[in-house]
């Protein structure tokens, strides 16, 4: 190869290496609050939890998910938000065998409305396939066919439907269970 030759791949490598670079900045910049999630995930040993939807309840409180979860370190804290004012998370490695990278419980006035599963991207068919070997086909909930639903004795639990349709490859899926939704927003 001529020195020109040389010069020439040297530079087209500098600029794919800088494009490489800058792509790996913005994807990092746009995602700066689900990396300490990743950084989690990949680093420390989190505790594999079971989730037994259908033993969770509205007439729970936080002594109650605790004795629930009782090898799951979970902390608790006060944010109110749309979901509750108070939530407790923790990070895990697996749910009900199935890789996850943490859960939160949100509470309303001291007891549970709301818990959440974050599912890494890679893993949604197979947790897609765990729900429904577990609790049966699902049904949808009404207004919201991409959600797939399932009746719990005390809520609701739902999944996406299909995998986040993002070209973000840090966004995750979510297995939420809701305390108490009517009926008639279920089919």
């Amino acid at each position: 190869m001529s020195a020109r030759e040389e010069s020439a791949v040297e530079w087209w490598l500098k600029y794919v290496l800088l494009i490489v670079l800058l792509a790996t900045a913005g994807l990092a910049a746009y995602n700066h609050d689900r990396l300490h999630v990743y950084q989690t995930y990949f680093r420390e040993k989190s505790p594999e939890i079971r989730m037994r939807y259908e033993l969770l309840s509205p007439d729970m409180d936080e002594a109650a998910v605790q004795r629930h979860f009782p090898d799951v370190p979970l902390r608790c804290v006060s944010e109110p938000g749309t979901l509750g004012d108070r939530v407790c998370y923790a990070s895990v490695e697996m749910a009900d065998g199935v890789p996850a990278l943490g859960v939160a419980l949100f509470f309303e006035k001291g007891r549970l409305q709301r818990s959440l599963i974050q599912v890494p991207w890679w893993r949604h068919l197979l947790q897609k396939r765990r729900l429904e070997t577990d609790y049966g086909a699902p049904g949808s909930q009404s207004g919201r066919p991409v959600l797939m639903a399932w009746r719990m004795p005390h809520g609701l639990l739902v999944f996406n439907r299909d995998r986040v349709s993002s070209w973000n490859p840090l966004a995750w899926s979510v297995v939420m269970w809701h305390a108490a939704v009517p009926k008639e927003q279920v089919r």
